[in-house]
């Protein structure tokens, strides 16, 4: 019969045993969700917007899913592959997944990167079918990385920043930090002054929607610019960026969208539980802004969103109809035949408005515009590469200066 020493030592046992299971059970999905190789590929996914869940991955097909982490369904995902042994291997994605009807795969096919990220291109639809793809390894320990969308993360901001270092318009500072403690920034382009009216532009309040990041980054690069339209618009404005609300979920590479219990774009509500979403607001009452556009991508292949569109509310400011019309009207006359089609102008005023960004500065009494413009990920025959997405920012700011803004009976 045991003594008492050794029935408490095997419950320690059992305790220690106990909390091992608990660890396992609750790291274990992750973990070959980051490092899955028990194929023809090495499946990995820790670095700076990576994401993928592993359900399977033998022989030469690999089973990958986005990886929710507890949040709704959506469509993000963005792993590294690498080579075992030279040849194909087949990517699939579920083919139903509950909740989930937006997708796996764009109109363009992933996006792909041969140098870990330095450059991406859309691979197309040809080795595309249905939910899955596949990609021919050439070399043992060959690496690739494929993605959902061409990424847009933080080593991409600071190359775009120091691009800018020298260019006495911009100002750098922080404006907040996230919950997980990075640094967020705020970018200031030209100086406040009389008749200096701020503008304020936001990104990311998804975190998943990045083709919406270069078309912001072309939009700064040309206000801070030297060319006529720059000059004229830092006459009369003074911009405030935001590129990443969001910034813990670009980093992580979370799905943003639909974030429980609700995500930064349904945070201007009274009680703001991010601290991106409260500093925007104190900035607001430091700057008092009149204008403000946010940058957003819509759902990946739902066909009425492979266009280029404006949403918001259609009579809160005043003339915003007005306004976003003609704004998007030279746009249109800018925009090259390439671009997605748009911007479509479906402002609509709703009942019970949703706390997002463009209802909370669109309903101050003194705002001028505020609206959503929507930016999509990858339409059919149409160039949304990075190059092709900055100019499309460069021909907004040029349709800003452009545009006849409406204030009450006063055109700007």
């Amino acid at each position: 019969m045991p003594n008492a020493n050794s029935t408490r030592c095997s419950r320690c046992v059992l305790r220690v045993a106990a909390v091992v299971l608990v660890i396992f059970g609750i790291y274990a999905e992750p973990l070959l969700a980051k490092a899955a190789g028990n194929g023809a590929v090495v499946i990995n996914s820790e670095f700076p917007g990576g994401n993928v869940a592993v359900t399977k991955n033998e022989g030469g097909t690999v089973h990958v899913a986005p990886d929710l982490r507890g949040d709704n369904p959506w469509f993000y995902w963005y792993f590294e592959a690498k080579a075992s042994t030279p040849g194909r291997v087949d990517f699939a994605f579920p083919e139903k997944v509950v909740g989930f009807k937006n997708g796996a795969i764009g109109n363009q096919g992933p996006a792909i990167s041969t140098d870990l990220g330095e450059t991406w291109r859309w691979m197309g639809t040809e080795q595309v079918d249905g939910s899955s793809f596949f990609y021919e390894f050439k070399a043992e320990n060959e690496r690739v990385r494929f993605a959902v969308t061409i990424p847009y993360v933080q080593k991409d901001l600071d190359r775009f920043l120091k691009r800018n270092d020298g260019n006495a318009h911009l100002k750098k500072s922080v404006l907040a930090k996230s919950l997980k403690g990075r640094e967020v920034e705020l970018l200031q382009i030209g100086n406040p002054g009389p008749n200096i009216n701020p503008v304020l532009v936001t990104g990311r309040h998804h975190a998943t929607e990045t083709i919406a990041s270069y078309v912001l980054e072309g939009f700064m690069q040309e206000a801070m610019s030297a060319s006529p339209s720059g000059q004229e618009f830092r006459s009369r404005y003074v911009l405030f960026a935001v590129p990443f609300v969001d910034k813990d979920g670009v980093e992580q590479g979370d799905q943003g969208k639909n974030r429980k219990p609700h995500d930064h774009n349904r945070d201007y509500g009274e009680d703001s539980i991010y601290p991106e979403v409260k500093a925007i607001k104190q900035l607001d009452q430091l700057h008092d802004f009149q204008f403000a556009l946010d940058f957003h991508c819509p759902t990946l292949v739902m066909p009425d969103h492979q266009v280029m569109y404006f949403v918001g509310g259609k009579t809160q400011p005043k003339y915003n109809f007005d306004n976003v019309s003609e704004f998007a009207g030279w746009m249109k006359k800018g925009l090259p035949k390439s671009a997605p089609y748009g911007p479509l102008v479906w402002l609509r005023d709703k009942a019970a408005p949703a706390p997002m960004n463009s209802t909370y500065f669109g309903s101050k009494a003194n705002s001028i515009m505020a609206a959503t413009i929507e930016i999509p990920f990858a339409p059919a025959n149409k160039a949304t590469d990075p190059q092709s997405c900055r100019g499309y920012g460069k021909i907004m700011l040029e349709a800003w200066v452009n545009t006849h803004f409406l204030s009450g009976d006063v055109a700007r």
